[in-house]
C-alpha cells in the first residue's frame, strides 16, 4: 500500500511539473507563428514567449498578446485598446464591422470551437462563424 501511495504521489508531482508553463526563446516559436508576427506586426519585437502545454503565449513590446497552437496557428490576438491589424479577420467580418459599427474597431479576437469572438473598443463582444459570418452578440 505504501509503495502504491509513493508511486501515485510521484505521478502527481511529475504531472504538476510537466504541466507548468515555461519561458522559451522567441526563436522557439513555430515558423507559422513567426510569419504571422512578421506579416501583421512587422517592426514590433517579441518581449516574451511562454510555452503552456501545447500553446505559446506571446507578448510583443507594444503590449499585444498573441496565443498560438503548437503548430503556430494563431488562436488569440489582443491589441489592448489598439485596433487589430488589417488582414487578421476574414474579409466579410471586416466588412460587417465597418458597415454596422463605423465608429468602432476590433481590439481582440479569439478563435475557438470553429468561431471567432471579436471584441470592439466599446467592449461589445460579437460572434462570427468559421467563415466570418455574423452569428450574434456574446453575453
Amino acid at each position: 500500500m505504501k509503495k502504491l501511495l509513493v508511486v501515485l504521489m510521484g505521478f502527481i508531482a511529475l504531472g504538476a511539473f510537466v504541466s507548468c508553463d515555461r519561458t522559451v526563446s522567441p526563436d522557439k516559436l513555430p515558423a507559422q507563428a513567426k510569419q504571422f508576427i512578421t506579416a501583421h506586426f512587422n517592426g514590433t519585437e517579441v518581449l516574451s514567449v511562454r510555452k503552456d502545454g501545447g500553446q505559446y503565449e506571446t507578448v510583443l513590446f507594444d503590449g499585444t498578446e498573441l496565443d498560438f497552437t503548437r503548430g503556430g496557428k494563431w488562436i488569440k490576438v489582443d491589441c489592448g485598446m489598439n485596433p487589430l491589424p488589417a488582414g487578421i479577420l476574414p474579409a466579410n467580418t471586416d466588412q460587417y464591422l465597418t458597415a454596422k459599427f463605423p465608429t468602432n474597431f476590433a481590439t481582440r479576437v479569439k478563435y475557438e470551437h470553429k468561431r471567432y469572438e471579436v471584441e470592439l473598443n466599446n467592449d461589445l463582444d460579437l460572434l462570427f462563424d468559421k467563415n466570418g459570418n455574423f452569428m450574434g452578440a456574446d453575453d
